[in-house]
């Protein structure tokens, strides 16, 4: 009897396996990557060298992904994405690095790969710790390219900022949360005034976030909230909790693809 679940188990575990991959193969299911930093040597699990990031990219285009745009993810949440767009998959940087413009850019130009950073906006020109962290000046010609869209990833609360929440008991009444208002304001209205666009998407510091954090990022005008749940996003997915997949350094080409094929974690 045990062993008969066991393949009952082991059945249904691939049937699923199978029909992830079949709906991302059709278009029903949207891989959203999630990038922080390029450098070379590598000095951090959540960065990778210039010539794997490009080999990632390749390798999805050879596959015959087609990496979209944010308008574009908003139509395919929407369910109106235009089936002439095969395979979509969306690919997102936080923080906000330097190294983006040093070795994404060229990467995103020469492959006409659309790209989606969010940043730290209070630390836009600064380099408070390991590494610099991108310009006024750069951001304005990466928007310039016409591949690449910027969002918040906080104003000064790149934290895990829910602990604090939580030490004041929670709720609608939280002294923590007057605080995140004004930082979404700030980082909104910090790269309108560099990019000229309003900006209304954002992705969670440390992916942490709750209830109150979403209803008070709508109010603000954030229209499409990323997460770090991990997962693939279907034609009506909650555009407030948008699921996204990690790249480490240990990944290769073959293995974004399968992450984005939806064959392996």
């Amino acid at each position: 009897m045990k062993r008969y679940i066991y393949l009952i188990t082991i059945i249904l575990l691939l049937l699923t396996n199978i029909s992830v991959a079949t709906a991302a193969e059709d278009n029903r299911l949207l891989p959203v990557l999630v990038y922080h930093h390029i450098q070379d040597p590598v000095k951090s699990d959540v960065s990778c060298t210039p010539s794997m990031f490009e080999a990632h990219m390749i390798a999805l285009k050879d596959a015959g992904f087609t990496p979209i745009t944010i308008p574009q993810t908003r139509s395919f949440l929407a369910g109106t994405l235009t089936q002439s767009i095969k395979k979509p998959v969306l690919i997102t940087f936080d923080d906000g690095y330097e190294s983006l413009y040093k070795y994404a850019l060229p990467v995103s130009v020469k492959l006409r790969v659309p790209m989606t950073v969010f940043i730290i906006t209070s630390r836009i020109g600064q380099k408070p710790q390991f590494s610099a962290y991108l310009t006024e000046s750069q951001i304005k010609e990466m928007n310039a390219s016409g591949l690449w869209y910027f969002g918040s990833h906080s104003h000064n609360l790149h934290t895990e900022s829910t602990k604090i929440y939580n030490a004041f008991g929670g709720g609608k009444v939280n002294p923590l949360l007057d605080e995140l208002r004004a930082d979404l304001v700030a980082s909104s209205k910090c790269l309108e005034n560099i990019t000229g666009v309003p900006t209304e998407i954002i992705a969670w510091p440390y992916g942490k976030f709750n209830s109150e954090y979403t209803a008070i990022a709508r109010l603000v005008g954030y229209k499409m909230h990323f997460t770090s749940l991990y997962g693939y996003n279907e034609p009506g997915t909650n555009p407030y909790s948008i699921k996204r997949i990690p790249v480490s350094a240990r990944d290769t080409g073959a293995s974004v693809v399968k992450k984005c094929r939806g064959r392996q974690r």
